[in-house]
Formats: structure tokens, C-alpha cells, sequence
């Protein structure tokens, strides 16, 4: 079997998105999975980014770095959960745990969050997350990702033969 570590590495890109009640499922909080995007990495170092919006994010008024205002700051804030920081993969319980060190939710900052990696094939991944806050309620939820090819091993580029 290969090792945990080794097929988690690379880029992934969301697929579906599921949280669960005691009565089936609901939207995840930006949203039905139809309408979001997203992108995980893992890097071989250990270094990971995962990321997840809002495709229909409308754009500030003012398109300065700083603009926007609190209205739009606070749409914008709502539609996307973003962290990264390490990351490191149990073998044998089969979760990946990752250590954030910055975050737009401020309370996943300094955070373990482990979740359980279903390989479904190659190049799809399901993660399975512990019952976590949302709405008021603990509620699990998994998120499934497909790998995203690596752009340096396709051939036609500089330095590849075809």
C-alpha cells in the first residue's frame, strides 16, 4: 500500500462538499458545494494551504488594496474560509492533522485540525471531518477533493521530450 504522506502530496481541487445532521445534510457554510471553489496543497516539506469561496464573490467598488467597505469587507469575509500553516500524516490511523498558523477564521489559528483521508481512487480524496461547530450545532461534514495534474509532467514543455 502506498504511504499516506506520498499521496497526499500535490494540489487538489474541491469536488463536493457535505456537512451532515442527525436528519441528512445541509449546505456547508458558504453555501451549496455547486457554488464554491477550492484548493488544497501539500508539499513534500510539510508546508500546507487549503482554501474554499465563494465562485460568485462580487468585487470591492473601490478596487484599492485597502477598499472596500464594511459592508463589503464583511460579504467578502463570509465567503471564503481560508488557512495554512504544516501538516503531518498518521500512517496507520489514516488522518492527516494540520497545524495552522494563519487563518481568516482567527479561532482555527495555533489549531490541530485532523481529518480522516479516504482515497476513493488516485486522484480523489475524501476527507472526513470531526463534528465541528456550525449553526449552533456539532456536525460532521467531508469534503472531497480530485488531484489537480501536475503542470511539470506534461510533456511539450522546455527541457521535456515529447
Amino acid at each position: 500500500m502506498e504511504r499516506l504522506r506520498s499521496q497526499l502530496v500535490g494540489s487538489w481541487t474541491l469536488a463536493d462538499w457535505k456537512v451532515f445532521t442527525g436528519d441528512g445534510d445541509v449546505d456547508p457554510p458558504l453555501g451549496p458545494a455547486g457554488d464554491c471553489s477550492g484548493l488544497l496543497i501539500y508539499t513534500p516539506e510539510g508546508t500546507m494551504s487549503a482554501h474554499l469561496t465563494r465562485t460568485d464573490r462580487p468585487r470591492f467598488a473601490d478596487p484599492s488594496l485597502d477598499g472596500g467597505g464594511q459592508e463589503e469587507k464583511a460579504d467578502a469575509y463570509g465567503s471564503i474560509i481560508s488557512y495554512a500553516g504544516t501538516w503531518e500524516a498518521d500512517e496507520t490511523a489514516r488522518t492527516v492533522t494540520h497545524h495552522v498558523t494563519i487563518a481568516t477564521f482567527p479561532n482555527f489559528v495555533d489549531a490541530d485540525l485532523t481529518r480522516v483521508c479516504v482515497f476513493e481512487d488516485d486522484d480523489t480524496l475524501k476527507l472526513d471531518t470531526p463534528p465541528m461547530a456550525m449553526g449552533g450545532e456539532a456536525r460532521p461534514s467531508h469534503i472531497l477533493w480530485r488531484r489537480l495534474p501536475n503542470p511539470l509532467s506534461h510533456s511539450g514543455l522546455p527541457g521535456k521530450d515529447s
